[in-house]
């Protein structure tokens, strides 16, 4: 499980539509059903009921989604946290993470 597949699985949820959030995400549709796939795979778990007129969570991607908010929302306050530190000591040495060079919020239920 990855930070990058919780924004997608929260994204999902909050606009209903894999492939509207496909478009918001700038993501093939396809690829953002795999990444849904490889979740569901990895939790082993149903997370959404696919419909002609979208995609709603299951009782599993209702627990997951709320607890993927507060993870997302965690992250950021950590990334901003750490850019706080780096810009209060002036350190320009930071080492590369991830989770930190892309708000992990802006993308998880704005």
């Amino acid at each position: 499980m990855n930070l990058r597949r919780l924004k997608y699985f929260v994204k999902i949820v909050d606009i209903g539509s894999l492939t509207q959030a496909a478009e918001v995400l700038h993501i093939a549709q396809p690829a953002l059903s795999q990444q849904v796939a490889t979740l569901e795979n990895e939790l082993d778990q149903q997370l959404l009921i696919r419909t002609k007129r979208g995609v709603t969570p299951t009782e599993a991607g209702k627990i997951l989604y709320g607890h993927a908010r507060t993870i997302l929302r965690t992250t950021e306050i950590l990334c901003e946290n750490r850019r706080y530190r780096q810009s209060d000591a002036g350190s320009g040495s930071a080492a590369y993470r991830p989770a930190c060079t892309q708000s992990a919020g802006r993308h998880a239920g704005e």
